[in-house]
């Protein structure tokens, strides 16, 4: 029983940290034009529907987006 506890929250684990390497580094604010860290706090809704998702500071900038002032991506 124990042995398969182990398993299962190991299995866990591993889905948590693939599923987090998989989200977006950054979210647009496409009513602002500013972009975010993913985990900044002036972000109330991340899945709103004027959010945009860039993998890196390189897109959401080419993209036309401006880094917010506080989490400062």
């Amino acid at each position: 029983m124990l042995k398969k506890f182990l398993s299962m929250a190991t299995l866990a684990a591993v889905f948590l940290v693939a599923a987090h390497g998989l989200a977006a580094n950054y979210l647009g604010n496409s009513k602002s034009m500013k972009f975010h860290r993913y985990d900044c706090s002036t972000i109330k809704h991340h899945n709103a529907a004027h959010f945009v998702e860039f993998n890196t500071r390189d897109e959401a900038l080419a993209a036309g987006y401006v880094a917010c002032k506080r989490c400062n991506p």
